[in-house]
This record gives C-alpha cells, sequence and structure tokens, in this order.
C-alpha cells in the first residue's frame, strides 16, 4: 500500500482529509473558532430523566467519533449548547429558527470573540443550523440500542432557509420554465408545500459529527437534504 500524500498527524496511515478531527480542526483553524457544535433547542419536557439519556448519548457518540480519528484533543472545545425554555414545549420551526438567529448575534462574539457582522460569510454550521428535539424525536432515539446510531432522529433545521418567492404573475410561462416554476405542491408539512422546508430528521448519531463536517460548505444543505419523513444520513 502506498504511503499517503499528506499524512494525517492523527492517524498517519491515512490521508489528512480521511480523518474526521483533521478536517474539523482545519473547520475551526479557518475561522478562528474556539466552540463547536450544534446548539439544540429541547422542545419536549415531559421528563426530565428522559432528556438526560438523550444528551448523554449524544456526548458520548461525539466522543466515541473523536476516538477513533485521536482526536479527543478537539472534544474540550465541542460546546453542548442547549436552549431550554418550557414554552417552547410544541414550538414550530418558524419560531424556533427565529429565536435561533437572535441568539446566533450575541453568541458568536461571547463564544468566539468574533463580531456579528461576520454571521452573513461565514461557512461554519454552528451559527447557521441547529438541532431540534420534540418529544416524537426523543422517543425515537431512546427506543433503539444506544449502538445504533441510524434509527432513531433528531430535526436538523436550517437556520438560513426562506420561503421562495416566485411572483408568477410578473413572469411570462418561458421565465417560469427557466426558474424552475411553478412547480408541483408538495403535501403540507407545518404548512409548507415546498420541496424544501427548511428541516429535515437525521440519524440521531449522524447530528452532530460527521453532520457538522458535511454541512460546511453552502452547497451541503442541498446536497443532503431530504424532505420529511426521509431518515437522511449524514455519513
Amino acid at each position: 500500500m502506498a504511503s499517503p500524500h499528506d499524512p494525517s498527524k492523527r492517524t498517519p496511515e491515512i490521508e489528512s482529509k480521511m480523518n474526521g478531527a483533521d478536517e474539523l480542526e482545519r473547520i475551526l483553524d479557518r475561522d478562528k473558532f474556539k466552540a463547536w457544535g450544534f446548539v439544540i433547542h429541547r422542545c419536549t419536557y415531559r421528563s426530565d430523566s428522559e432528556w438526560e439519556k438523550f444528551i448523554v448519548r449524544i456526548y458520548k457518540r461525539i466522543e466515541e467519533y473523536l476516538r477513533y480519528y485521536n482526536g479527543l484533543d478537539l472534544l474540550g472545545n465541542f460546546a453542548l449548547t442547549v436552549l431550554e425554555d418550557r414554552s417552547l414545549e410544541g414550538a414550530t420551526v418558524i419560531s424556533l429558527r427565529e429565536k435561533f438567529n437572535e441568539w446566533a448575534i450575541t453568541a458568536i462574539k461571547e463564544e468566539q470573540g468574533i463580531n456579528s457582522s461576520h454571521l452573513w460569510h461565514l461557512k461554519n454550521g454552528r451559527y447557521r443550523f441547529f438541532i431540534m428535539v420534540n418529544q416524537e424525536a426523543l422517543d425515537s432515539v431512546l427506543s433503539t440500542p444506544e449502538d445504533d446510531i441510524h434509527e432513531g432522529f433528531v430535526r436538523l433545521v436550517n437556520a438560513e432557509w426562506k420561503p421562495e418567492e416566485l411572483d408568477e404573475e410578473e413572469l411570462d410561462e418561458e421565465e417560469l420554465a427557466e426558474r424552475g416554476g411553478p412547480g408541483p405542491e408538495e403535501e403540507p408539512l407545518e404548512g409548507c408545500t415546498e420541496e424544501d422546508v427548511g428541516w429535515m430528521k437525521v440519524c440521531w448519531g449522524h447530528s452532530q459529527m460527521p453532520g457538522y463536517l458535511q454541512l460546511d460548505d453552502s452547497f451541503g444543505w442541498d446536497m443532503y437534504y431530504s424532505r420529511p419523513p426521509v431518515i437522511q444520513s449524514l455519513s
């Protein structure tokens, strides 16, 4: 077997680009970030003990992922931020998106020492996406064995998503065709009939890592998006 052209400093037997921890470190260095990880919105308060079990699973999964790549040095930078408010029980994605974007404006300065004016051009997913956990998602995770990272799901929400704005009355048929619309309406999901509803169900075990790596560019969402009820893998 040929030696790697650019060997990983953590696992020298493979290319650095194949090591998830190396990739994560490059992302953090590029954006001058200290903290990483998708923020979690807690939208169910039926049982604190169930919630604690869920959080433990998430943390253990991150630990296992980094250990596999000999990257436990990055575990201390993982910010397991949970936004909790009992008024969010049963909250809609729309309301959570508004709250998250408000949070991000101040959080980027507090967490990274970076001015919020830089938010618009950052690729890093910490302030572009968040995880939403309602009772349906929580039940789906806790009903599966701890080592099954594919069956249970959480909602991954695109905080930058906006509904399509297509003024069909001002466009002729040729222009509409060029713009890809009007297209057939999908079954409504929380009132949205677009193909991309701004959130998707993802395997819980992929939701932080490798999901954080896969969504680190402007094309990641379009590449991985699947309309619910599909549970999307991010590996």
